[in-house]
């Protein structure tokens, strides 16, 4: 289970590589979004792991990273120097990014802050900002979002949200049994920390300033993020792409999963 202690924080991880050892691969480093981990991108390993090497690092205070604490004060800055300390530490000067949802929020401000860090950007369902229709969906009938993560904990927050049909399209029931399973090990308070700091985030305004190559995966049918939200986003990073991808909601990264990854191979070779 390798691990790494970077801006004093230790960040747990995933490195798989099944390219040839006599060749150079490039890295392709995919990060999970709110409430989930490296263990929600397993399916993406064995298409992508024989052409690059695939790193999945759980972000902090997620799966096996370590526990920030209840009393930990949630920053932008140190999740940004999270993430590049994790590259300083393995040596990385440049990887493909893949970001889900808030990963793709994170990786827009790493992208204006260490532009040099980035061969390209990947954003996967990804927002500008958390707005407030967002937190009232995700409030599930509680006072707010906050509230509702404290009374139900994290799997039972999914699975409320899941019952408003706002959560994955699987009818299968072993698969929301593990991904309610893998919610849960992610302490709630964790969440609640960082539902506080991700609705004053607001990336919109410096989408210009993103100058590296931009893939935008975008859900054809989600319920939290609008279609058009989307293309404003492509729009506003010159020179991106997006894929529309059709899927039964936002979880495309599941749902979707063989169009993005065949849409980020052929964005990836289009840079080659």
């Amino acid at each position: 289970m390798p691990k790494v202690s970077a801006n004093n924080y230790e960040m747990y991880y995933e490195d798989d590589n099944f390219t040839a050892p006599w060749k150079p691969a490039e890295t392709i480093w995919i990060q999970h979004g709110f409430g989930r981990s490296s263990q929600f991108w397993f399916h993406w390993v064995p298409p992508l792991a024989g052409q690059y090497r695939i790193l999945r690092r759980d972000m902090r205070g997620h799966g096996q990273s370590a526990d920030p604490g209840a009393q930990y004060q949630w920053s932008v800055d140190d999740l940004l120097n999270d993430m590049k300390g994790f590259l300083d530490v393995l040596g990385l000067d440049k990887v493909h990014y893949v970001g889900e949802s808030v990963g793709g929020i994170l990786g827009i401000a790493f992208a204006t802050r260490w532009p040099e860090r980035l061969k390209s950007l990947t954003l996967c369902a990804t927002p500008t900002a958390i707005r407030p229709h967002i937190q009232r969906m995700f409030a599930v009938g509680h006072e707010d979002w906050h509230t509702a993560l404290g009374k139900l904990g994290a799997a039972g927050w999914v699975k409320a949200l899941m019952e408003q049909g706002r959560g994955l399209g699987t009818a299968n029931p072993a698969h929301i049994e593990w991904i309610l399973k893998e919610w849960g090990k992610t302490r709630t308070h964790v969440l609640q920390g960082l539902c506080r700091l991700v609705p004053s985030v607001d990336v919109e305004p410096i989408l210009s300033q993103v100058k590296v190559p931009t893939l935008v995966l975008a859900p054809a049918h989600s319920p939290l993020l609008p279609l058009t939200e989307q293309v404003m986003i492509r729009d506003a990073i010159a020179g991106s792409h997006i894929a529309v991808i059709e899927g039964h909601g936002h979880e495309i990264y599941l749902d979707g999963a063989e169009a993005c990854i065949a849409a980020l191979l052929s964005f990836l070779r289009s840079l080659q």
